[in-house]
């Protein structure tokens, strides 16, 4: 049998070299997927039920714990209650001998004052009081007075009054007249509480609020909880009353009795099932009590047993299948593998001896990494070259039929980053062979070139991180360099003009020729570069013929003019600020000096035009800087074609003061009115409930982000009064209220408005008309 095993693990492992190593690997990966959830069921099996076992302990015992201090609150309140109702004037020694039946209002008054114990506390069923006289009796605001004519009776109420203890807690008590049943649990308060007591409060507990007090640990149908005297008899059980809950609750009570320790958590097992048992002792008035709890502990762990066995069988199943899907799908698998041997086989290689595809494919690999490294290499060295023809292409316009995107993607290639870049063009151009300086002939222009090219070199590889020189073998040499979106442009022109300083006089000194730099403007579009070359190549024309070097920059290059600029730039200025700060006659007088002023300066009808089309411009621009769109402003109507059908500077003004100014200013006054009015009702509400602090009006001020004086301002306007008058008003309203309603003292009510008594008094008399004493006595007439 042993031989048999033996030879088909052989044919298992060596039949076939090609399918061992996936035979092998996919019984590994089907074992790895399958063992897991065997080990995670057994685990989940023999941890998952300790630690629920533990957990419910540590639960159970933080519950007990906050059990058992509500349930002593809710009996200490009680207690102390009782003894501050014993001491109640309607409670007095009166009642020693009085004749209850005779006396309607003393019987009315204990009727109504025991309703209201009653209805003090919800725990409370019902308040008696029992009164010890010739003929013993008990008074109660629902049955009324009951004799207890029964000596029985008698004997179980007059212990009450013999006992040591002016308050005690009694388990064994009935109702009067009321034969049979469990018995209350119930408070018993002697009355008085000290010396000889006539009579004792008896406050009856309501047993349906003192199970569900007792119930409040109880997670299921299953637990169990009831509270257990000194001897060992129940006092308050659960709601459950059949035989196997009685029977558990027995020996539950015997167990906890064998005990000696006052608190504790165990585990008990009552026919076939397990319980998490909590109990704690407390004591009342010397009388100590035992709260028991217990929660079925197969009912909890159930769903972890059962997932376990789910988990620990489906290991098992996947484990007995691994072996049947490893044979059927190796042959498959094998494929693609096969597949790739037969592509990366050629005349000169073959697979080798022990037809192992996986170590053919490693070797295969290895030699083509290999040459891959080698030919990246080259092609790195080859990168320059490769970007210089490229980009000397791209700046002579050579690649116009490229889009925006296909030339990021060509200049990437080469080695370039241009996501978030913007690219600047520089020119440089060499001038000065007729300076008879010797160095160099004129027939030695690529030379020179060259030379500029290779210095350039130098000195913009180790100041920017990407730059390309550009050899256009005529006297001129290009720069181009690219910067991050986020730097800013006054930023980039620095380096630039510092670069640009470097390079003519490094190439001037060294080339002893007269050189000139021109700066481009700064795009982020690579479509834009052949056009910058050509505006390069116009402006470095300019230059000054007697420097030896300079630089230009082509933004500051501005077009000559003949004509001097008419135009009143300060009169402008002062109309934008008066439109802006929203002053009406300001703005309309400056608007008639501007369009008067542009007259007298030019003249002409057309020089009018555009300084009106110029000023509509910058008022429409301030508009929309403090919040406002022109379209929805003018409702939509075209004011530049409005203004330029206008031909007479009277309509020009007329029309900037009814069309533009009035309204916008209109406009802006309804708005500042709404924040006023915001802000004023902001500070209102919180003077409301701070107006016996000192908070000064510099303070408010602060607290809302504006000034004192725009503050006051805006109070006077909005509120009819100023801020000392209302904050005054405030306080008198909250003493006349005070006065009225309180028996506060003068004093007392001047300072809690935050005044001196003496100035309190001359101010309500300022206000009123008369003094605090006065008001109040009126006030209760």
């Amino acid at each position: 049998m042993w031989f048999r095993w033996k030879q088909l693990w052989y044919w298992w492992t060596q039949r076939s070299g090609k399918n061992n190593f996936y035979r092998k690997s996919l019984i590994l990966v089907l074992c790895i997927t399958s063992l897991p959830t065997a080990i995670i069921g057994i685990t989940s099996y023999i941890a998952g039920r300790a630690h629920i076992e533990r957990e419910i302990s540590q639960n159970h015992e933080a519950l007990l714990k906050k059990s058992l201090e509500r349930m002593n609150d809710n009996l200490a309140q009680l207690e102390l209650a009782a003894t501050q109702w014993s001491l109640d004037s309607r409670l007095d020694e009166r009642l020693r001998s009085a004749d209850l039946i005779y006396e309607y209002n003393l019987t009315h008054n204990l009727y109504r004052f025991l309703g209201v114990m009653k209805g003090a506390y919800p725990l409370i069923n019902q308040v008696h009081l029992y009164l010890n006289q010739q003929q013993p009796i008990i008074v109660s605001d629902i049955e009324g007075i009951v004799p207890i004519p029964d000596d029985q009776q008698q004997e179980v109420f007059q212990p009450l009054l013999d006992k040591g203890n002016g308050l005690q807690w009694s388990d064994s008590l009935n109702k009067v007249n009321i034969r049979g049943g469990e018995p209350y649990v119930a408070l018993v308060q002697k009355v008085p509480s000290i010396g000889h007591p006539y009579g004792a409060l008896i406050f009856y507990l309501d047993k349906s609020k003192l199970v569900q007090m007792v119930e409040g640990m109880m997670t299921d149908d299953k637990g169990i909880s009831f509270l257990i005297g000194k001897d060992g008899h129940i006092i308050v059980s659960g709601t459950v009353s059949t035989e196997g809950y009685q029977a558990l609750e027995t020996a539950l009570k015997d167990n906890v009795m064998n005990r000696n320790e006052e608190s504790g958590s165990y585990l008990f097992d009552w026919k076939g099932q397990s319980y998490s048992v909590s109990y704690g002792e407390f004591s009342r008035l010397g009388v100590p009590w035992r709260y028991v709890t217990a929660t079925s502990l197969s009912e909890m762990t159930a769903p972890v047993v059962l997932m376990s066995r789910i988990m620990l069988g489906i290991g098992v199943f996947g484990l007995l299948i691994a072996v049947f899907l490893s044979w059927v799908a190796s042959r498959r698998l094998y494929r693609p593998i096969k597949n790739l041997v037969n592509v990366m086989k050629d005349q000169r290689t073959t697979l080798n001896s022990h037809g192992d595809g996986l170590e053919f494919i490693e070797s295969q690999w290895n030699h083509m990494r290999q040459e891959s490294r080698a030919l990246e290499s080259k092609l790195e060295q080859a990168y320059p070259s490769l970007r210089a023809a490229f980009l000397m292409q791209l700046v002579q316009g050579h690649f116009y039929s490229l889009s925006e995107t296909e030339l990021c993607n060509r200049i990437e290639s080469n080695g370039w980053k241009t996501e978030s870049q913007r690219f600047v063009l520089l020119l440089v151009q060499i001038a000065g062979f007729s300076k008879g300086s010797g160095r160099f002939h004129e027939t030695e222009e690529q030379l020179v070139t060259f030379a500029a090219a290779n210095i350039a070199q130098e000195i913009v590889s180790a100041r920017c991180d990407q730059a390309e020189v550009i050899n256009f073998q005529d006297l001129t040499v290009g720069i181009l360099l690219s910067y991050p979106m986020d730097s800013s442009k006054r930023q980039v022109k620095e380096e630039l003009y510092i670069l640009s300083d470097v390079l003519v006089r490094t190439i001037s000194s060294l080339l002893k020729m007269q050189t000139a730099i021109c700066i481009g403007r700064l795009t982020s579009r690579i479509k834009d570069i052949p056009q910058l070359l050509l505006f390069l190549r116009n402006a470095i024309r300019y230059r000054d013929l007697n420097e030896d070097h300079q630089v230009i920059d082509l933004d500051e290059m501005l077009p000559s003019s003949n004509e001097d600029v008419q135009y009143p730039f300060a009169i402008e200025k002062e109309l934008i600020y008066a439109i802006r700060m929203g002053h009406r006659e300001q703005s309309i007088n400056l608007i008639e000096t501007f369009v008067k002023e542009l007259v007298r300066q030019t003249g002409k009808e057309r020089m009018l035009q555009e300084g009106v089309m110029q000023v509509l411009g910058s008022i429409m621009h301030t508009m929309l800087e403090t919040g406002f769109l022109p379209h929805s402003l003018f409702g939509g109507e075209n004011l530049y074609e409005q203004l330029n059908q206008m031909r007479e500077p009277e309509r020009m003004i007329r029309f900037f003061r009814q069309k533009v100014i009035l309204p916008y200013i209109e406009k802006l006054s309804q708005h500042q009115y709404i924040n006023m009015k915001q802000l004023v009702e902001q500070v209102m509400n919180l003077m409301k409930q701070r107006f016996t602090s000192d908070t000064s009006l510099e303070e408010y001020a602060d607290m809302f982000n504006t000034t004192p004086f725009t503050l006051s301002k805006a109070f006077k306007q909005i509120n009819g009064m100023n801020f000392i008058d209302y904050l005054t008003s405030l306080r008198i309203e909250k003493a006349k209220e005070l006065l009225r309603g309180t028996d506060m003292k003068v004093n007392e009510i001047a300072e809690h408005i935050g005044y001196q008594p003496s100035y309190f008094i001359r101010l309500f008399k300022k206000y009123e008309n008369m003094t605090p004493g006065q008001f109040r006595e009126k006030s209760l007439q």
